[in-house]
């Protein structure tokens, strides 16, 4: 996540939907990391961060959601930061990510995942885990989008394009890193194609996919 109250923006980084090219390009338009524990943990102090300024103080969580922004700063310089994520076919963005899990060794979750043994067993962990959901980074807690606009990794170049005409910079995209996979409708049978389907429905609901792309 980047917060800019220079440049006015909050960018809400959704991993494996080319959240970390886009960070990395608008990195120079926001204040550098401090590293500090005690900033980070600040956050946590949520609505108190609004007195005397202190929400300035904040290093903001990587992949921290929307409503944690809205509950740390002062209501009208929320309203007056253009905020903004990229969102991905959920279908798509499993395949993905078990392909990332599953290439670095490095990875914590490697071991784990590789014994899981297959694509659909993988699947069903990862939505018992129910940590993939996209619609939770950019609502509240009533269901209702924070965000002044949403771009697709499926046209990320437009997107993207249109993110920095409205911010009024010279951002430039490096490409993304993608992780090695088929195309991913052929990694689904039509049960584990509808499994997907109704774990994500918020966010094949809210940001328009169906299984072959965008509606």
């Amino acid at each position: 996540m980047l917060v800019s109250y220079d440049t006015g923006f909050v960018f809400v980084h959704i991993d494996k939907a080319a959240g970390s090219n886009i960070q990395h390009a608008f990195r120079p338009f926001a204040p550098p990391e401090q590293g500090s524990r005690g900033r980070r943990r600040l956050v946590l102090l949520g609505q108190l961060n609004r007195l005397g300024g202190l929400h300035r103080s904040l290093e903001w969580p990587e992949h921290g959601h929307l409503r944690i922004v809205q509950s740390c700063l002062p209501p009208d310089i929320f309203a007056g930061l253009f905020r903004f994520a990229f969102v991905r076919n959920p279908w798509d963005r499993l395949v993905s990510r078990h392909a990332y899990l599953l290439r670095k060794k490095e990875h914590p979750r490697h071991d784990f995942v590789h014994r899981l043994g297959s694509f659909e067993a993988y699947l069903k962990w990862e939505i018992q885990r129910g940590k993939m959901h996209q619609h939770s980074y950019v609502t509240d807690r009533q269901g209702r989008l924070l965000t002044d606009f949403i771009g697709y990794y499926e046209r990320l170049a437009d997107d993207f394009d249109e993110v920095t005409r409205r911010l009024g910079v010279a951002a430039v995209l490096p490409p993304p890193n993608r992780s090695p996979h088929r195309d991913y409708r052929d990694c689904y049978t039509e049960s584990t194609r509808d499994l997907v389907g109704k774990a994500f429905a918020r966010d094949i609901d809210l940001f328009g996919y169906k299984f072959e792309g965008l509606a």
